[in-house]
């Protein structure tokens, strides 16, 4: 394992992002007695200029493989309704999965889905560490500040999933994930089906929280007693404004139903 302090972003004169780069993380808050945390760990699309276009065509770096379509939109629908506050993080997941572990595989993946990211072939330890230090670092700081500056309640990561993957179609219009807190994934699946009784919710699909493969839930909600579940949102239904405004209107009733009932 590589000792951070060797190749910390001091050391590399703060060098990797350029004057043009955004800021890895944007935090927006809410109401002073908000009980509520929403993150958005695959928000953008951002790519460091040093790093091109990770040697992937436009059309790529659109698809869902670069980022959650629609995600961002839902989320701060959501953070307005409930006065909750938000943390997004901005760039491309190819470039680092900001909801991985820096030893998953797929932090920095050289494959995502069916496409080679040129980009990310054969990174050397040392680089793949600059990107955890340059993108993952400030995100996860400003995410652990979020949550003990002020107390909450409740946590959710809003995420998106394409309906075909592989081949393979998925059926759900939305996935719940949690593996300590099915109370919580239970109460918002009876409101959203509630709400809509045509929507076909499943829990811990089309992926499971696990300890290796997942950062927010494992080491962040679930330490802190957190009611607490991970959104998965088929993309096909948020990529428009229409279909935005009404899935944010959904989970914001749904997420009251899960303050009203973990008193």
């Amino acid at each position: 394992m590589l000792k951070e302090a060797a190749y910390s972003a001091e050391n590399m004169g703060k060098t990797y992002l350029s004057a043009s780069d955004p800021e890895p993380v944007e935090c927006i808050r809410g109401r002073e007695d908000a009980d509520v945390v929403l993150v958005c760990e695959h928000a953008g699309r951002a790519i460091p200029e040093r790093l091109g276009s990770l040697g992937l065509p436009p059309q790529d770096l659109d698809r869902h493989i670069a980022w959650d379509i629609g995600a961002l939109a839902v989320s701060e629908r959501i953070a307005a309704n409930l006065g909750a506050d938000l943390i997004k993080q901005r760039y491309s997941r190819l470039v680092y999965d900001c909801n991985r572990p820096f030893d998953a595989p797929d932090a920095t993946p050289d494959v995502s889905e069916d496409v080679a990211i040129p980009g990310n072939r054969n990174l050397s330890p040392e680089e793949r560490l600059i990107r955890k230090q340059t993108i993952f670092d400030p995100y996860d700081a400003a995410l652990t500040a979020m949550l003990e500056e002020r107390p909450k309640r409740a946590a959710f990561a809003i995420h998106s999933f394409t309906p075909v993957y592989l081949g393979k179609h998925r059926p759900w219009h939305l996935g719940l994930l949690s593996r300590t807190d099915p109370e919580t994934a239970d109460i918002i699946a009876a409101t959203m089906q509630g709400r809509d009784n045509r929507m076909l919710v499943g829990k811990n699909v089309p992926y499971m929280i696990e300890e290796d493969s997942d950062w927010f839930i494992p080491r962040h909600a679930e330490p802190r007693g957190l009611a607490h579940c991970l959104i998965e949102i088929r993309n096909d239904l948020i990529d428009t404004e229409e279909g935005q405004d009404l899935w944010a209107g959904h989970l914001t009733a749904a997420f009251r139903d899960v303050l009203e009932n973990r008193k």
